[in-house]
């Protein structure tokens, strides 16, 4: 028998992807009348989705105030941040050797697609996009060099932050700097310039977090890694 999902399987779905995408971003009210009108689906459904969201963490609810979802924990994603930045960096100085002319041509036509998108796509849809574009690109480079093991490894600490990377591709700030730092590290690249290209992934980590700034719990002055 094919099993179908239930109206509470249903709104979980769709509110944790609105969440996970940035379309309801950290700190905001999640409207439970406006989800139910856009879903087609009752109250009741709808509020144990949302017991099930609280109990994953990605939503609270305040009395009288409603149902938010949380501001980013900053201590949990500086951890995986540097987890990534370690693999990033492990796997570009390994595949520099293998980087062809071949894949520069494709890392120019990613980066075209970013461009392209922030020039023309509504601004609601532009993070998911070019959070899913950038791993695209990024993954050009790694896949370069032979070792699964490392990209499993990548691949599960970009999962584990996907929520803030998504939330961090859809900020007026990463609209600004994704394709310029792009544009660097393919330089790079196709120079096969191992200097240059460190130089080039730590101006790209540096400038990613600088998004998330307005959006994290408890913000302080300490620099990013």
């Amino acid at each position: 028998m094919i099993a179908h999902p239930t109206l509470q399987e249903i709104a979980y779905d769709l509110i944790k992807e609105k969440i996970l995408y940035g379309k309801i971003l950290p700190g905001e009210r999640i409207n439970l009348e406006k989800c139910a009108t856009e879903f087609g689906i009752s109250a009741t459904p709808l509020r144990e989705a949302m017991t099930k969201l609280q109990q994953e963490g990605l939503a609270f609810y305040i009395p009288r105030a409603g149902w938010r979802v949380p501001k980013l924990s900053r201590e949990d994603f500086l951890k995986q941040r540097e987890l990534q930045i370690i693999l990033e960096t492990a796997l570009a100085e390994r595949a520099l050797p293998f980087i062809d002319a071949e894949r520069i041509a494709l890392l120019r036509e990613s980066n075209g697609r970013m461009r392209d998108a922030i020039e023309t796509m509504p601004r609601e849809e532009l993070g998911h996009f070019l959070q899913e574009e950038n791993d695209r690109f990024h993954l050009l480079i790694f896949t370069a060099y032979d070792n699964d093991v490392m990209l499993r490894v990548l691949q599960n600490t970009w999962d584990t932050i996907k929520y803030q990377r998504t939330v961090m591709a859809g900020t007026e700030h990463f609209f600004k700097i994704c394709v310029p730092d792009h544009e660097y590290i393919i330089e790079c690249l196709e120079k096969k310039d191992l200097t240059a290209l460190k130089h080039s992934l730590e101006l790209h980590f540096e400038n990613g977090p600088l998004c998330l700034e307005e959006c994290f719990e408890n913000f302080s002055d300490n620099t990013f890694p």
